[in-house]
């Protein structure tokens, strides 16, 4: 027992797997492997723990699945990139430094940049475009909202410590739990419920997700729709808890909408329903942007070019265009010949077109849906080495930590010897 608790060293982690950065996680190390043994959140648990170093581990690089050295990896990568005349570097999620290097090699190799979540970045964008809509940061939410609008249905799964964090905290400034509203609107689960109805008000509005812009209309003429089965009780008992209220919050992710057919009128409505409000009370929006490091990649391309996704480097600039140069629809119809996936963060299995040069640069439990054509793995920013990530509010960059030492190299080092 004595031995176990001297190789156990408890380290602090910011976390870079969430888009709201928890700096309160504290982890037991024991040589080199890390584990959360004083959490409650089960979903923040395994999704760190699971890029613990195993067996099937990737440390070593890979050309064509047999193992080499990192300067052979990076010699054949640099003959891939000659050979193929158009390029795309797809980013399944990096720190600020890697967002930093991948432009610059995409200026010295006229490459093309995209986000695997770009879709979902410009459906919400396309709301400020087009009209512009009311944001807060997830501070003022904690410290002020009392009326917390949730639309989708598995917006609090990918954002787990959303509740417990920001909506319904231990502490806070101006606002008591017990005090405050939430309204879910669409399929949440009934343990969902049970767990933010021991903590404060709540109204579970089951509706499909397409009908949202039907149901805030109904919210606010109190005229009924057959179509969305709501009791006019319950209309009249939601929009007098809205008339209430002094700070009404509206919370979404847009792939939460991604099986509708009308994500962006959808969230149009939400923007729309919430600027009307604050003809008369405070209200504000509060979108929830991916996990795989999407409000880093759209702050920093955004500072660096002017655009947030959807760039390709030509005569002397960035362009942007967001068809011609959408990452995943140039693999789909095979308008590109080399890919270079980029992964320091995501679990999710890489889809690789085989009919396409795939090089992979990623975290070394990356998992793919066929061996790439090279493989180099990197660090993960946060875990193995220091870092920055902005938080999904975009108004905080977080410093990331270092919690073990496993020698790989940074994506930065890794372009810089591609360059």
């Amino acid at each position: 027992m004595a031995e176990h608790i001297k190789n156990n060293n408890p380290k602090s982690l910011v976390c870079p797997f969430c888009s709201i950065h928890c700096d309160d996680i504290v982890v037991n190390t024991n040589n080199e492997k890390f584990s959360l043994p004083n959490t409650n959140n089960v979903n923040c648990s395994k999704r760190i723990e699971s890029f613990n170093i195993n067996k099937k581990s990737l440390l070593v690089p890979r050309i064509k699945n047999i193992e080499t050295t990192i300067s052979s990896a990076l010699n054949k990568t640099k003959k891939e990139i000659i050979k193929n005349k158009e390029m795309l570097v797809l980013n399944h999620g990096t720190d600020m430094s890697g967002m930093r290097s991948m432009l610059n090699f995409a200026s010295h190799h006229n490459a093309i940049i995209d986000h695997v979540n770009s879709k979902f970045l410009h459906q919400n964008i396309g709301v400020v475009q087009r009209t512009g809509y009311m944001a807060t940061t997830l501070m003022e939410v904690k410290n002020r909202a009392d009326l917390i609008l949730i639309f989708g249905n598995d917006i609090l799964h990918k954002t787990p410590r959303l509740l417990d964090k920001i909506f319904l905290p231990l502490n806070s400034l101006w606002t008591k739990n017990s005090k405050k509203e939430i309204i879910l609107i669409g399929e949440f689960s009934s343990s969902t419920v049970a767990k933010i109805k021991k903590k404060c008000s709540i109204t579970n509005i089951k509706i499909k997700l397409n009908l949202i812009p039907e149901f805030l209309k109904t919210i606010d003429s109190c005229k009924m729709n057959k179509d969305l089965k709501i009791s006019n009780n319950v209309i009249i008992k939601i929009s007098k808890i809205i008339q209430k209220a002094k700070y009404t919050v509206a919370t979404w992710s847009a792939s939460d909408f991604v099986k509708t057919s009308n994500a962006e009128i959808i969230i149009n409505s939400i923007s729309k329903f919430i600027v009307e409000i604050n003809n008369y009370r405070r209200a504000a929006c509060l979108p929830i942007s991916g996990n795989l490091g999407d409000a880093t990649s759209s702050q920093v391309l955004t500072w660096a070019t002017g655009f947030p996704s959807c760039l390709k480097y030509l005569n002397g600039s960035f362009s942007h265009d967001k068809n011609s140069f959408n990452g995943l629809e140039l693999i789909k119809n095979k308008n590109v010949e080399l890919v270079i996936h980029i992964n320091s963060l995501s679990m999710n299995k890489l889809k690789l077109d085989a009919k396409l040069t795939n090089i992979v640069i990623g975290h070394p439990n990356s998992k793919f849906s066929s061996m790439p054509d090279i493989f180099i793995p990197i660090g993960i920013p946060g875990i193995d080495y220091k870092g920055i990530m902005f938080r999904t509010d975009n108004v905080v960059s977080v410093n990331l930590k270092k919690i073990r030492d496993i020698k790989l190299p940074t994506l930065k080092y890794i372009f810089d010897g591609l360059i």
